[in-house]
């Protein structure tokens, strides 16, 4: 097996992997593409105008147009004639057409028509001012954790749509991802996109996708579901709030045996301030057993809006708080745990009242009070007040002071109870 990438952008671009043949005839279509002519402004296909070129790669080159019949700008994503002529190139972009045909999303770059021209395979496409996460993050560096749960929400949910119409996208990378002007997000690319009713004629055991974000089940050439794309957007959230990949490798044996066989690092040994909870959902979304992850993109993006980071306004509009002063869902007690220790300390407190009651009160009310002359009733009075000197107060003053002694010193105290304060407080 042999891997081949697309050098057009600093990322590599997509990766396929194949016998040698189908590997060298995409070597050569790839010559063809980078030695073709671009189109010059003014030139017209159909009724489209050419204005400027936008971009392009190993599945077609985009450019900006003018629809002369409905006046409106758009994008023609065209496969130069060359490319055309090898069936694989034009098999994918055909399945790309009728991928993303199925589609009508507001987080999904629309798919207005496709037509063949004398230059090539069109795609004409949704048209918007913006930049992709890629470049947001080469010319920003790390995106704050509010704003990457913003993007992913959005992002998400064009992907739950992909996923409900049975579409695997298969290469949710930064530079797919783009981000409008006016703060919206759009999904791009469908090129290497699987439809899951129907049959792939790509090579047995074939592997497509962006090796710096592949999963570890396209590597190894397995059936790949719906859960690919979580572990591919695990990747990318991972590199939009840290700055860096999990993975990257000198090659590309070492870079696949990494994304199967190694463990990845934490994002918060490059982001401390990352917030534990955001930390465990990007682990779990790029767990290798695809069974431990997400199992869906509805599931994972309930699970960022449930770390409390995102809060919605009247108006539709999102509003993420700072996300610093917020704690992790998963760390610290849990309210199940906080409940059963208030009714250990119910139980604690239960138990003390009951021993004192047990060992003060009740032999108090239990025993008979035993009966007194006033002689011995003054005696008690005397031996129990406390020896203080005070000044000597008049007669009368005297015997209601004593009277008062009585009163609270009706049980004689045996000496060397520790436990009369007590006896005396509850008596009271």
């Amino acid at each position: 097996m042999l891997a081949k990438f697309n050098q057009t952008d600093k990322l590599p671009g997509t990766l396929v992997i194949t016998d040698f043949a189908e590997r060298r005839a995409r070597e050569l279509a790839r010559e063809e593409t980078s030695n073709h002519d671009s189109l010059e402004p003014g030139t017209k296909l159909d009724r489209y105008l050419i204005i400027e070129k936008l971009g392009g790669g190993g599945m077609g080159i985009v450019y900006k147009a003018q629809d002369t019949q409905l006046q409106r700008t758009v994008a023609l994503k065209i496969l130069p004639s060359p490319l055309c002529q090898q069936v694989e190139y034009i098999h994918r972009f055909r399945a790309e057409a009728q991928a993303h045909a199925r589609l009508n999303h507001p987080n999904i770059i629309t798919l207005y028509s496709s037509f063949e021209s004398i230059a090539g395979a069109v795609l004409v496409m949704e048209y918007v001012e913006g930049q992709t996460l890629e470049q947001r993050i080469k010319r920003s560096g790390t995106i704050s954790s509010a704003e990457a749960i913003r993007i992913f929400d959005m992002a998400l949910r064009g992907v739950e749509h992909i996923h409900a119409r049975g579409i695997v996208h298969r290469d949710l990378k930064p530079g797919n991802i783009f981000l409008t002007q006016d703060g919206q997000v759009k999904l791009i690319d469908f090129g290497v996109a699987k439809i899951m009713d129907q049959p792939e004629r790509s090579a047995h055991r074939t592997m497509v996708g962006t090796l710096l974000y592949i999963s570890p089940e396209q590597i190894n050439g397995y059936t790949t579901d719906f859960r690919s794309d979580v572990y591919t957007l695990g990747v990318t959230l991972f590199e939009t709030v840290t700055g860096r990949l999990p993975f990257e490798r000198r090659s590309d044996y070492a870079l696949m045996h990494a994304h199967v066989q190694e463990r990845p690092p934490r994002p918060t040994e490059f982001q401390r301030r990352l917030p534990q909870g955001l930390e465990w959902t990007i682990m779990k979304a790029i767990e290798k057993d695809p069974s431990r992850r997400f199992q869906s993109a509805s599931e994972f993006r309930r699970t960022l809006l449930k770390l409390g980071l995102v809060e919605r306004r009247g108006n539709g509009k999102e509003k993420a708080p700072d996300l610093v002063k917020q704690k992790a869902p998963a760390t610290g007690p849990t309210s199940r745990r906080l409940l059963a220790g208030l009714c250990v300390d119910t139980a604690l407190i239960a138990s003390v009242i009951g021993l004192v009651y047990t060992l003060g009160v009740y032999p108090l009310k239990a025993s008979a009070p035993v009966a007194q002359t006033p002689a011995s009733k003054t005696a008690t009075a005397v031996a129990a007040a406390p020896k203080v000197k005070t000044p000597i107060a008049p007669a009368a003053k005297r015997e209601t002071t004593s009277k008062k002694i009585m009163v609270a010193s009706n049980t004689p105290e045996k000496s060397g109870d520790k436990y009369g304060s007590l006896r005396r407080a509850w008596s009271d």
